[in-house]
C-alpha cells in the first residue's frame, strides 16, 4: 500500500515536472514569435500642454552609443568605400549629375495599401513625383542596386522586424537616388515647396533633417517615460535630400549595417538570430544611430574653429563630458549644444568642411516645423503657425503587448 501511494506520488511529481518543463517552453516561443500588438494611434491629443517633469541642474550634451566602444573600423572603411564605387558608377552614367528629382518616398512594407494620409501627400504636391515602396519593390531595390555589396542585401532581409528595414530602406533611398522621404503617418500641413523653412535650405547641402528631441536636462525618469535613450535627436521619420550620395547618408548606412552585424555576432544564439529590443533598434537603425552618424561626421569634417564646435566646447564647461582620458584637454567635435532650443534652421553648407573629408552640407530645423505635435521639447502642437508637416505617431514597434491592454 505505502508503495503503490509512494510511486502515484512520483507520478504525480514526474508529470508536474513535465507541465512545468512544456510551460516554460511554451512561454520561451511566445516571447520569441509572438507578433506586435495591433496598430494604435499614440499622438491622440498633440495640442494638449507638455506634463511637468523633474530635471538636471546639468544638461547632457553628448551620449556614446554602446555600438561605437568597439567598432570595427576596417569593415565600416571598407563598405564606405564600396558604396562610393556605386555612386562613382552612377554618376559616370549621367555626366556627374547629383541633382535629386523632386520625388516622395513613403514605406509600406507589410502595408495592403496606403492610407489617408499618404494619400494626402500626393494630393497636395502634384508637382512632385510619389512612390509608394512596398515589400517586393523594396527587396528588388536592395538586391539590385547594391548587388556590389552583398551584406546590404542579406542583413536587410535577416531583420526580424519591419521597423528595421524600414529604416535602412529610407537611407538606401535617399542616398542613392534623393528627394523627400515622410512616414506612412505623416500629415502634410502645406506642400512641401511652400514650406518656409525649406526655402533656400538646398542651395549647398545635400540633407534636411528636424530636430525630434531636445531636453538636455531631462532626468532618466523623464527619459524612461518616454523611452529615450538620449535626451536629444534627428527626425528619420521626415528627411528631405536635395542632393543623391549625401554622404551623411552614407555614413548613416554604414554604421546600421555595422552595428546589425556587431549585434549578430554578439547575441546569436542556438535559437536563431539575436533579437532586437527597444533600445537596440534605435542604436541599430533608429534616430540614435541617424543622430550620431551626423555629429560624428560634422566633427570629423569642421575645422576646429567653426562655430559649432565652438559653441559645443563653450557649452561643455563645468560639465567635461569632452574631457578625454582625464589629462584635461579637450575633444574638438560637434555636440547636441548648438541646436538646444534653434528657433531658425542652423546651415552648414559642403564647402565648409575640410578638404579632405567632405560631408554635403547639412541644415537642420527648428522641431515645430516636423516634429510639433509632441508634450515636450517645447515642440508646439499640430496648429503651430510654422508646422509643415503633422506626425500622428502610429508606431506600433514602442509598445508591447502589456502596454497595449494595460496601457
Amino acid at each position: 500500500m505505502v508503495t503503490s501511494t509512494r510511486r502515484q506520488t512520483i507520478t504525480c511529481l514526474s508529470s508536474r515536472r513535465w507541465c512545468y518543463l512544456i510551460a516554460i517552453v511554451v512561454i520561451c516561443l511566445l516571447v520569441l514569435w509572438l507578433p506586435g500588438p495591433p496598430q494604435t494611434q499614440n499622438n491622440i491629443s498633440p495640442d494638449r500642454p507638455s506634463p511637468k517633469y523633474q530635471v538636471t541642474n546639468t544638461p547632457r550634451f553628448l551620449y556614446r552609443s554602446p555600438f561605437r566602444s568597439h567598432p570595427d573600423i576596417g569593415y565600416e572603411e571598407h563598405l564606405s568605400n564600396s558604396l562610393r564605387s556605386i555612386e562613382n558608377s552612377v554618376l559616370a552614367q549621367n555626366h556627374g549629375n547629383i541633382i535629386a528629382e523632386d520625388r516622395i518616398w513613403q514605406i509600406a512594407l507589410g502595408e495592403a495599401r496606403k492610407g489617408p494620409d499618404s494619400a494626402a501627400f500626393e494630393q497636395v504636391n502634384m508637382d512632385w513625383a510619389y512612390s509608394l515602396v512596398t515589400d517586393n519593390e523594396a527587396e528588388d531595390f536592395v538586391s539590385r542596386r547594391f548587388s556590389a555589396i552583398p551584406d546590404i542585401a542579406t542583413i536587410y532581409k535577416s531583420y526580424p522586424q519591419n521597423v528595421l528595414r524600414a529604416d535602412l530602406l529610407r537611407y538606401l533611398l535617399l542616398w542613392y537616388y534623393g528627394g523627400f522621404y515622410a512616414d506612412v503617418d505623416v500629415l502634410p500641413t502645406r506642400p512641401i515647396h511652400a514650406c518656409p523653412e525649406l526655402k533656400g535650405t538646398n542651395h549647398d547641402v545635400s540633407l534636411v533633417v528636424g530636430v525630434e528631441v531636445d531636453e538636455p536636462f531631462a532626468t532618466k525618469k523623464f527619459m524612461n517615460d518616454w523611452h529615450w535613450t538620449r535626451s536629444y535627436g534627428l527626425i528619420q521619420y521626415t528627411m528631405h535630400a536635395p542632393r543623391r550620395f549625401s554622404p551623411l547618408l552614407r555614413q548613416t548606412i554604414v554604421r546600421a549595417i555595422s552595428h546589425a552585424r556587431q549585434h549578430e555576432i554578439r547575441h546569436h544564439s542556438l535559437f536563431g538570430g539575436p533579437k532586437y529590443d527597444e533600445n537596440t533598434i534605435l542604436g541599430v537603425t533608429g534616430p540614435d544611430v541617424f543622430t550620431d552618424a551626423i555629429l560624428d561626421t560634422l566633427s570629423s569634417s569642421l575645422p576646429p574653429t567653426h562655430p559649432l564646435i565652438r559653441a559645443s566646447l563653450a557649452a561643455d564647461e563645468g560639465i567635461d563630458d569632452l574631457v578625454l582620458n582625464g589629462n584635461g584637454n579637450k575633444e574638438k567635435r560637434v555636440t547636441w549644444a548648438p541646436f538646444h532650443r534653434m528657433k531658425t534652421p542652423i546651415c552648414v553648407q559642403s564647402d565648409e568642411a575640410i578638404s579632405d573629408a567632405p560631408m554635403g552640407g547639412v541644415c537642420v530645423l527648428p522641431i515645430s516645423i516636423w516634429g510639433n505635435g509632441q508634450r515636450h521639447s517645447e515642440a508646439g502642437g499640430f496648429n503651430d503657425p510654422s508646422a509643415c508637416v503633422n506626425h500622428r505617431f502610429g508606431r506600433t514597434w514602442k509598445k508591447g503587448w502589456w502596454e497595449y491592454i494595460f496601457g
